[in-house]
C-alpha cells in the first residue's frame, strides 16, 4: 500500500522541498510517519479560505499511485489507468528538450517520474520505527 501526499499550495507555497511525497505504508500509517518525519501534521490547515496543506489519497501500489501524475492514459472500459500516453496528447520528447515533461502533459514512466527532484519516496525499508509511533498532533485551523 502506497500513500501520496500533494501539496496543495494553499496559504500561497510549498510547505516542504517536494510537491509530492508517497510513502509505502496505509493512509493511517502514513500520516503518522509524515508527522515523525517533517516535524508538521499532513492534515493541518495552514489557510482557512485555501484548505487543508495536503490532499491525501492512497493506492496498492507505487505504479497506480503516480499513474495520473505521471499522464497515463485513462481506460474506460477497464476503468483503470494504462501505461501509454494519455489521449490526445503527442508526445514531443523528441522535439524538445526540457526536464519537468509532466508540465507538458507527457507520459513519463515510473522510472523517469523517480528521479524528479520534486517527488520524494519513502519506502518501508526506510522507515524507522520510532516513526511510526505516537499520535497526530492537532495543528493549524480547526473546526469543531
Amino acid at each position: 500500500m502506497w500513500t501520496q501526499f500533494m501539496d496543495m499550495h494553499s496559504g500561497g507555497g510549498q510547505k516542504l522541498d517536494w510537491g509530492y511525497i508517497y510513502i509505502e505504508a496505509p493512509q493511517d500509517e502514513a500520516e503518522l510517519i509524515f508527522q515523525n518525519r517533517f516535524g508538521r501534521n499532513p492534515n493541518r490547515v495552514t489557510c482557512t479560505c485555501c484548505g487543508e496543506d495536503y490532499s491525501i489519497s492512497e493506492d496498492r501500489t507505487l505504479a497506480r499511485s503516480t499513474a495520473y501524475e505521471r499522464n497515463c492514459d485513462w481506460d474506460d472500459k477497464k476503468e483503470r489507468y494504462i501505461e501509454k500516453q494519455e489521449s490526445g496528447k503527442m508526445d514531443i520528447r523528441s522535439k524538445c528538450d526540457t526536464p519537468d515533461l509532466d508540465e507538458w502533459g507527457l507520459y513519463q514512466t515510473l522510472q523517469e517520474y523517480k528521479k524528479k527532484e520534486s517527488v520524494l519516496f519513502i519506502h518501508k525499508k526506510d522507515i524507522k520505527p520510532k516513526e511510526r509511533e505516537g499520535e497526530l498532533e492537532e495543528e493549524g485551523y480547526v473546526w469543531k
